[in-house]
């Protein structure tokens, strides 16, 4: 049945329905109105070009009324029959149009000169980000054409889906390529300038982690955990040494130094990219000990053997979940203990700062990043391994 406009106007997004798979209604010949979960109605023209199944977009609707939806599907169907792809047409009269300065133009090659530069997951991030939310709204535009409220209109789009920092994310990454387009000289205004400031103020949310006087309760149901041994090992390694998931999640055999006891993160794997070292207890060493006499893979230290790759991304979470802690304390959370409490202790912020792989502020945090003071925080490390070990000892006692 064909549509018609009282239909499509009543039409709303299926339970069905999801990001990447919106609904779908057929008008006729190929021509079809696609229906996404934020409830934007797309027009869509289906087509086979040499053998291959390829798509069109027209546009949205109600911009393009069903009437003007149909001429342009039947101009596309048009185009085939002479031989000619819709989309490599739609481009060249594009370029045509804008003298070569689309935005997608320059969006391109600014992903693609940052390619070798970033880690991969961070490069498929952005550009997958670019691909779905920025392009399809200013990616054929001129440069020069595009307004702040279009770029806007870019962040509020995200926003419908609940993604504020991805909002953000977005408008960040269209004031960085026109900072590039401005650099080549193809135009001298920047249109996403200060415009995350018109987005709804960021709410920073803190990990939660328990305070210093229920260390001794947490640190006692870590050490009578009953499930997956290697979890248990790395609650232990990540309560001494409070690096991040990710960090203790990809610790690799070649990082450890045995004989100066020290484990050495290579930039690529660090936040901040930049190499960080890590001095080790002994109670660490010793545990990395027994992890390495259980042979379960000459990579990775926390090896996930039922699943033949490192511990998933929320392995330490759960276990504290079924420890009682839910809500209450996270893997991140050691961090934050630390922090407080080796503060408290009165060690210097500069090298807790350090240890914690934090940025430097000032050239002070700097100097402590090199080797002439890795005697002070190894003393610290030690001191707070130790610190540890005396408020398991007191939980036990209790009992």
């Amino acid at each position: 049945m064909l549509l018609s406009d009282t239909k499509i106007r009543r039409l709303i997004p299926s339970s069905k329905c999801t990001p990447s798979r919106p609904d779908k209604y057929t008008d006729h010949d190929g021509l079809r109105l696609w229906i996404r979960h934020t409830g934007t109605k797309v027009w869509v023209s289906d087509y086979t070009f040499h053998g291959k199944r390829r798509s069109f977009t027209h546009g949205k609707y109600p911009i393009i009324s069903l009437a003007e939806a149909r001429i342009a599907h039947q101009h596309l169907l048009e185009q085939i029959h002479k031989g000619i792809d819709p989309r490599i047409y739609k481009k060249e009269l594009q370029a045509q149009a804008n003298g070569s300065h689309s935005f997608s133009r320059y969006a391109d090659e600014w992903h693609a000169k940052r390619k070798d530069n970033l880690k991969k997951g961070t490069y498929t991030r952005e550009y997958n980000q670019y691909k779905r939310d920025i392009k399809p709204i200013i990616g054929d535009m001129n440069i020069n054409d595009i307004t702040p409220l279009q770029i806007l209109a870019i962040g509020q789009e995200i926003e419908k889906r609940g993604a504020k920092d991805m909002a953000r994310r977005a408008i960040l990454q269209v004031k960085r390529i026109f900072e590039y387009a401005i650099l080549l000289g193809a135009t001298t205004n920047n249109p996403a300038n200060n415009l995350s400031k018109a987005l709804p103020p960021r709410k920073k949310e803190h990990f939660k982690r328990i305070n210093i006087h229920q260390l001794p309760a947490l640190l006692k149901a870590m050490n009578n955990y009953q499930g997956d041994i290697m979890v248990k090992h790395a609650l232990w390694v990540i309560c001494y040494t409070f690096v991040r998931t990710s960090e203790l999640r990809f610790m690799q055999w070649n990082e450890i130094d045995y004989q100066a006891k020290i484990w050495r993160i290579p930039a690529d794997k660090m936040k901040m990219n930049r190499p960080h070292n890590i001095p080790l207890a002994p109670q660490v060493i010793k545990i990395l000990q027994t992890i390495k006499s259980y042979n379960f893979d000459d990579t990775y230290v926390f090896y996930n053997v039922s699943k033949g790759k490192p511990y998933s991304e929320n392995f330490l979470l759960s276990a504290l979940k079924k420890m009682g802690y839910r809500g209450k304390m996270t893997g991140h959370g050691f961090r934050g203990l630390a922090s407080t409490t080796l503060h408290e202790l009165g060690y210097l912020h500069e090298a807790i700062e350090l240890q914690l792989a934090h940025e430097p502020n000032n050239a002070v945090s700097r100097a402590y990043n090199g080797a002439k003071h890795l005697d002070y925080r190894t003393n610290m490390m030690n001191e707070w391994a130790n610190y540890i070990d005396e408020n398991l000892n007191k939980a036990t006692q209790q009992n």
